[in-house]
C-alpha cells in the first residue's frame, strides 16, 4: 500500500510539472503567434510600448541598434530580423508552426511572401510575463 501511495504521489507530481510546462508552452506560443500576426506579417506597428510588451531591454536595445545602423534616421526597431530578407514574392504570410524546443527556445517555422523560414526564439519570464530575449 505505501509502494502505491507513492507511485501515486509521483505520478501526480509528473503530471503537474507536465502541465505547468504546457501552459508555459502554450502561453509563449500565443505571444510569438501574436506578434507575428500583428507586427510583423500584420499592419500594426511595432513602436515603443510594443517592443517592451514583448522584447527584454537587451533585446530592444539590439533591435534598435539594428534599426539605427541601417536607417540614419533612428528611432525604430529592427523587427525584420524575425522575417526573411525577401523583398518580393507571393502575398503569403504566415506562421505555419511554433515548436517548443526546451529551455525556453521555440522555433518559429512561417512563410513571408512565399519564402519559408525559420527563426528561434529564446524567452524568459520577469514578474510573470513572457519576453522574448535572444533571436536566432
Amino acid at each position: 500500500m505505501n509502494f502505491i501511495k507513492k507511485s501515486l504521489i509521483l505520478l501526480a507530481a509528473a503530471t503537474a510539472f507536465s502541465c505547468s510546462d504546457n501552459d508555459a508552452d502554450s502561453k509563449a506560443i500565443e505571444k510569438i503567434q501574436s506578434f507575428y500576426s500583428n507586427y510583423l506579417f500584420g499592419t500594426e506597428e511595432a513602436n515603443d510600448s510594443v517592443i517592451a510588451t514583448y522584447c527584454t531591454k537587451n533585446l530592444a536595445q539590439e533591435l534598435s541598434k539594428a534599426y539605427d545602423d541601417e536607417f540614419s534616421d533612428g528611432g525604430g526597431y529592427a523587427v525584420w530580423k524575425f522575417r526573411s530578407s525577401a523583398q518580393d514574392g507571393e502575398d503569403i504570410h504566415e506562421v505555419e508552426q511554433i515548436e517548443p524546443l526546451g529551455n525556453g527556445k521555440y522555433l518559429v517555422h512561417y512563410n513571408d511572401m512565399g519564402n519559408k523560414g525559420t527563426h528561434t526564439i529564446s524567452i524568459v519570464q520577469q514578474d510573470g510575463e513572457i519576453f522574448f530575449d535572444k533571436l536566432d
